[in-house]
């Protein structure tokens, strides 16, 4: 499948920031590939699942942190159109120090952490912004480093408590769950704007809602509709920082109920009202004028 892997920034003692994109042809498992180091990928937009056996699988979308754990073979494919990520690959000094600051402390290790996990979103805000920093050339060493070794540590952290949440089950009723959850997953992705039922949900996945609620707040680790949520304002910080669109169509286009709904929501999930948000990002994606000779 046609991916592109572009270095935005390079320390090689320290961390590597790419941006990796694919369109792929079509939805079928890519031949089988493995990380050459330890690497967060954070998605930014569309999705792909991680195989790693016909059994486990993480479905990647801008919710989410990813850990591509060196040397581990997986395959990839994409069940909606194709994906743009940031990876972060740090030193692997910097790696195991980051990794001990976040989960070693309790004499986890990795073994504390899962294969990904729900970012915040304030840090899925501070991901977009970083990319689009370094693609337009705006951000100086400092802080791409000082930026990329934060979202590195939240992403750890995110993969932590995804570790800690999750509960052991008998291996066919969770690959039974996970299917359903992936597939309403995808359904939230593809239309987050839809005006979802949990009866609607439910029958596009062929599940009762009682177990498909139930399922989803355990395998994902928020209610199902914090996902959507979630899913439209990742979908907003996109459109707030690559658009002049106005605010009531964002918040219409997306589902919410009114502008002041999508404000309501957005101030809870980043810390900040919409309006200040593009404002701000808008200023920090200007490149500063030159100085005078």
């Amino acid at each position: 499948m046609p991916l592109h892997r572009t270095i935005l920034y390079q320390s090689s003692d320290l961390l590597t920031l790419r941006h990796v994109g694919c369109c792929p042809a079509d939805k079928r498992p890519g031949e089988v590939e493995q990380a050459e180091a330890d690497s967060i990928v954070l998605p930014l937009r569309g999705a792909f699942v991680q195989h790693f056996s016909p059994r486990e699988q993480v479905l990647a979308e801008p919710n989410q942190a990813l850990l591509f754990a060196a040397g581990r073979p997986f395959r990839i494919s994409h069940p909606v159109a194709g994906d743009d990520c940031l990876a972060v690959q740090p030193s692997p000094a910097v790696w195991h120090e980051v990794l001990s600051a976040t989960v070693g402390a309790d004499g986890l290790g990795s073994r504390g952490l899962g294969t990904h996990g729900l970012l915040t979103a304030p840090a899925m805000a501070a991901r977009h912004l970083l990319w689009r920093r370094l693609e337009r050339g705006l951000a100086d060493s400092l802080e791409a480093e000082e930026s990329g070794l934060a979202l590195v540590a939240a992403a750890l952290h995110a993969a932590r408590r995804a570790r800690r949440e999750d509960r052991p089950r008998r291996r066919a009723e969770r690959s039974r769950r996970s299917e359903q959850v992936e597939a309403a997953r995808i359904a939230l992705l593809t239309e987050p704007e839809k005006r979802w039922t949990l009866g609607d949900l439910a029958r596009r996945v062929y599940s009762s809602p009682y177990h498909l609620a139930h399922a989803f707040r355990e395998e994902v680790g928020v209610p199902v509709h914090q996902y959507q949520q979630r899913t439209r304002i990742a979908r907003a910080v996109d459109l707030l920082l690559e658009t002049d669109r106005d605010l009531t169509v964002i918040a219409l286009d997306l589902g919410f109920a009114s502008h002041s709904h999508f404000t309501s929501v957005f101030r809870q999930m980043t810390g900040a009202p919409p309006t200040s948000f593009r404002a701000k990002s808008r200023k920090i994606l200007i490149a500063p004028p030159a100085a005078p000779r």
